[in-house]
């Protein structure tokens, strides 16, 4: 990537990157939350070596209806955030592939001459207890993929 003019790496987070515990899912939770170390060490390296034009980024698309989502719905509390919080993947795609391409366009008009890095997040925590609210208050989205 030092060879061409720009370079881009978006590591995908999911469920314990932030920190908080991901019971049943450990292992998943863990290599979440150990893309901040790689993501910071990376940037750190690419400093040491004076590399300029190689962004270091992160990607969260939120709750997606996956395999291994879904097969998690066994309980009345993860089919209520299912309902509440997850969107299908196309849905998920349309929001975030256009803010991914528009961070080379962003780093390039960067004054610095250095690739700040990123964090897109399909799922805000504004977005989250928006649509919490809305559940509890209006019954919105309630039986959306699962039946509660």
């Amino acid at each position: 990537m030092q060879d061409q003019p720009a370079g881009h790496v978006f590591n995908m987070d999911g469920a314990g990157a932030d920190g908080n515990a991901t019971p049943r899912m450990a292992a998943y939770g863990a290599s979440k939350r150990s893309l901040a170390q790689l993501g910071k060490s990376l940037c750190a390296e690419l400093a040491q070596a004076n590399i300029q034009n190689v962004g270091i980024h992160n990607l969260s698309p939120g709750m997606v209806t996956t395999e291994l989502l879904m097969a998690g719905a066994d309980t009345p509390t993860a089919k209520f955030f299912i309902n509440c919080l997850a969107e299908e993947a196309a849905f998920v795609a349309k929001d975030l592939v256009p803010r991914v391409r528009r961070v080379p366009l962003e780093a390039a008009n960067n004054r610095t001459g250095r690739m700040e890095p990123a964090y897109i997040k399909a799922l805000t925590q504004a977005k989250a207890f928006t649509q919490i609210f809305k559940r509890l208050l209006l019954g919105d989205r309630k039986n959306r993929f699962v039946q509660e």
